[in-house]
This record gives C-alpha cells, sequence and structure tokens, in this order.
C-alpha cells in the first residue's frame, strides 16, 4: 500500500510540475540528513520520503484498520538573488506547485475522501547555515495519507493470486504460504410452501 502511494505522488509530481524541476524521486531517509539533501546535483528538486504512519482500529470490525501515513515532500532550489535569463521557479513556486497538485487528491481511490491532507510547511537547515547550504532553499511540506487496511481472518493466509494489481500479489511474488479461496456459491434451492390465507 505504501509503496501505491508513494508511486501515485511521484507520478502526479513529475506529470504536473514539468520543466518546473530537474528531478521528482523517492528519498529513503529523514529530513535532518543534511549532507545527502544538500548533493543534489540537478536543482531545483523534488524528493518524496516516508515519515511514519500510525494504525487503529475502524469502527466495531475486527478485520478493517485505518492507516494514516505520513510523508514529506521536500523541495530544494538555488537562492535566487538575480533576474535569471529563463524561467526559474524559487522556493515558494514549489512549495505553492506542491500543495495545488496533492491537496486533497484520493491518488486513483486508494486514499479516503479527504484525500492527501497537508499538514505542515518549514523550512530546513536554517541554522547554522554553512557552505551546502547557504545558497540553497530547502523547505519540507508534510502530507498525511488515510486509508483502510483489512486483515485476514484469523488462522487463514492470504489467497495465490497472479494479479499484480492485486494487494496480496506480493505473497504470491515471494512464495509466502497461501489459503486457498473459498468454494464458489453456485446455486440455491428454494422449497416455497403457499398456505392458504383464512380470514
Amino acid at each position: 500500500m505504501l509503496n501505491k502511494i508513494q508511486s501515485e505522488i511521484i507520478t502526479r509530481l513529475k506529470q504536473g510540475l514539468g520543466s518546473m524541476v530537474n528531478e521528482v524521486s523517492l528519498y529513503f531517509g529523514g529530513l535532518e540528513n543534511k549532507e545527502v539533501l544538500t548533493k543534489i546535483r540537478k536543482k531545483p528538486a523534488i524528493l518524496l520520503t516516508f515519515n511514519q504512519a500510525h494504525i487503529k482500529a475502524k469502527g466495531s470490525e475486527r478485520l478493517r484498520f485505518e492507516l494514516s501515513a505520513g510523508f514529506y515532500v521536500v523541495c530544494i532550489c538555488n537562492r535566487i538573488t538575480d533576474v535569471q535569463p529563463h524561467p526559474s521557479a524559487n522556493i515558494n513556486d514549489l512549495v505553492y506547485a506542491i500543495l495545488r497538485l496533492l491537496a486533497g487528491q484520493r491518488l486513483n481511490e486508494e486514499l479516503n475522501s479527504f484525500g492527501l491532507q497537508p499538514k505542515t510547511v518549514r523550512p530546513l537547515f536554517i541554522s547554522p547555515l554553512d557552505s551546502n547550504t547557504e545558497s540553497l532553499d530547502t523547505v519540507a511540506v508534510e502530507f498525511e495519507a488515510v486509508c483502510d487496511i483489512y486483515g485476514i481472518e484469523s488462522d487463514h493466509y492470504p489467497e495465490y493470486t497472479t494479479d499484480i494489481n492485486n494487494p496480496d500479489y506480493v505473497f504470491s511474488l515471494f512464495a509466502g504460504k497461501h489459503s486457498e479461496a473459498p468454494a464458489q456459491f453456485d446455486s440455491l434451492v428454494l422449497n416455497i410452501k403457499n398456505k392458504s390465507i383464512q380470514n
């Protein structure tokens, strides 16, 4: 599920931002990793990183849970001090564009009715500045994605599937134990007795 959400976000940003950025990619690490975030060669750049997730039971149904996953969209661009010969996005342009493209998006109905919910916008590396960060504007835009996840019946395993879009495909791909699909419901016979109604 998390892979699917990340992939949908990356695709939407790549298609929507166009030439506003030179790179949109996944980043596996925290916001405090200044060295990695500042070594991006092709700026402006967007990095998407997973923050954390919370899970809680939803309603009284034992097998239905709600997953709330946090993501950071990190915007990195050179600080613009002079008029550029070609149009160049500044940090405020990037933040606006990301909020406009992602806020409320349900990502092909993977998420609940609120879609991607923007939470915070915060600059990174405010101080102390050093030679790697003094000429950069770096801002993290936080989003929350909420979706339902479903457990498996007690003592059962996922069913085998060859459908790569099935959420349980990963178990079949790596030869995990699986349960047989329940028997198909073929027919129903009704025996209706006609009783006379007495007045």
